[in-house]
C-alpha cells in the first residue's frame, strides 16, 4: 500500500462562520424541500440513522469511528459499489454522529428513491479532532476500513468512490493522489490540493465543485487543480463552480442529479 504524501494544508473555520453555514444550509433545505425546516432536517437525520456505528482499531492503538450503510436484503451474489464520504473540520470528533449531521452525499443516496436506483455501500468516518484526512495515521485507517468492508461484503472493487467537503474536499484530492489505482472516481467539494500531484490524477474521473464566493477555502485551490489537469490533457476532469455560493456549496453539489449518474457509471480500469 502506497504511503500517502504528508500535506500541510490547514483550514481554520471560525465558530461564527460555522454557525452562519449551518443557518444557510437550513434555509437551503427549506427552499429545495418545499417544507418546514424542522421536518426536513428530521427526515434527513432519519436517513442517516440507517447507518450503523462501527470502530476501526489499528494495531498501534489508533482508532477511527465510522458509520456504514449496507443495502437491506443485500444480494450476496451481486457486487455493490462503495461510496466513502469525508466530512469537514467542523464535524470532527469521537461521537461518531456529527459527521452524518452535516448534509452530505449519504443524505441524498439514502432517500427511498435513490436506495432503489443506486444500491450501494456508504461509509462515513469521523476524523479525530486536530487531524485531517491526509494525516499519517488517518489515511491508512481509511484504506483499512475500505479493505475490511470489501472482505466482509460483496463489494465491486472496480467501483469504489470518494467524495468530501471542505477538509473532506482536500481529503478527497489527497486520497486520489495517494492511491491513484484504487478509486474509480472522486468528487471533491470546496477543497484543493498541490498541483504538483496533477500527473497522478490525470487519468482518474474527477468532478470538482466550488462556490465562487467561498471565504474559507479560496476557489483558486480547485481552479488551479482543474487547470493543471486540463494542461496535462486530462479528458476526465469536470468542474462546476457556483457563482453565488459561499463555502457551503456542498448543498448544491450533492443535490446535482447528474452527479450520481456520472459517479456510478465510472469503473476503475487497468490504465488508472
Amino acid at each position: 500500500m502506497k504511503k500517502p504524501t504528508k500535506k500541510k494544508l490547514l483550514l481554520f473555520i471560525p465558530l461564527a462562520l460555522l454557525l452562519a453555514c449551518a443557518i444557510a444550509i437550513g434555509v437551503m433545505y427549506f427552499t429545495i424541500g418545499g417544507g418546514g425546516v424542522i421536518s426536513i432536517l428530521s427526515s434527513v437525520r432519519l436517513r442517516t440513522d440507517m447507518m450503523q456505528a462501527a470502530l476501526y482499531e489499528a494495531p498501534n492503538g489508533f482508532t477511527l469511528p465510522y458509520r456504514i450503510y449496507v443495502p437491506e436484503n443485500m444480494d450476496e451474489a451481486q457486487p455493490y459499489p462503495v461510496v466513502l464520504f469525508l466530512q469537514g473540520a467542523g464535524h470532527s470528533g469521537t461521537d461518531n454522529r456529527k459527521q452524518t449531521d452535516v448534509f452530505g452525499v449519504m443524505h441524498v443516496l439514502l432517500s427511498p428513491k435513490n436506495r432503489a436506483k443506486y444500491p450501494c455501500i456508504l461509509i462515513a468516518p469521523q476524523a479525530p479532532d486536530g487531524r485531517d484526512w491526509n494525516d499519517e495515521l488517518v489515511t491508512p485507517a481509511l484504506m483499512c476500513i475500505l479493505e475490511q468492508t470489501a472482505a466482509n461484503y460483496p463489494v465491486d472493487t472496480a467501483r469504489i468512490y470518494v467524495t468530501g467537503l471542505s477538509m473532506g474536499g482536500f481529503g478527497t484530492w489527497g486520497m486520489l493522489a495517494a492511491y491513484p489505482d484504487y478509486f474509480a472516481a472522486g468528487a471533491p467539494v470546496c477543497g484543493g490540493w498541490d498541483v504538483e500531484d496533477a500527473p497522478l490524477l490525470r487519468d482518474i474521473p474527477i468532478w470538482a465543485f466550488h462556490g465562487a464566493k467561498d471565504p474559507v477555502v479560496d476557489p483558486d485551490y480547485t481552479r488551479d487543480m482543474v487547470k493543471a489537469l486540463e494542461d496535462l490533457g486530462s479528458t476526465r476532469i469536470k468542474y462546476t463552480e457556483y457563482p453565488n455560493e459561499g463555502h457551503w456549496s456542498w448543498g448544491r453539489a450533492y443535490y446535482e442529479p447528474a452527479l450520481y449518474e456520472w459517479m456510478f457509471a465510472q469503473r476503475k480500469t487497468i490504465s488508472q
